[in-house]
């Protein structure tokens, strides 16, 4: 038990890590643009009194 880890090393490089959220948050994005013009149009199809 003499070789133990730092606890708090960094085990990712910071570049990868924002990246990565960088490509997630565009297409959350995307997703919820797209999302918000479909149903608009389902709105518009369809009368809901």
């Amino acid at each position: 038990m003499t070789d133990q880890k730092p606890l708090f090393k960094t085990p990712y490089d910071i570049k990868d890590v924002s990246a990565l959220f960088a490509i997630v948050a565009f297409v959350l994005i995307f997703a919820a643009i797209i999302g918000n013009n479909l149903f608009g149009l389902f709105q518009k199809n369809f009368n809901f009194g």
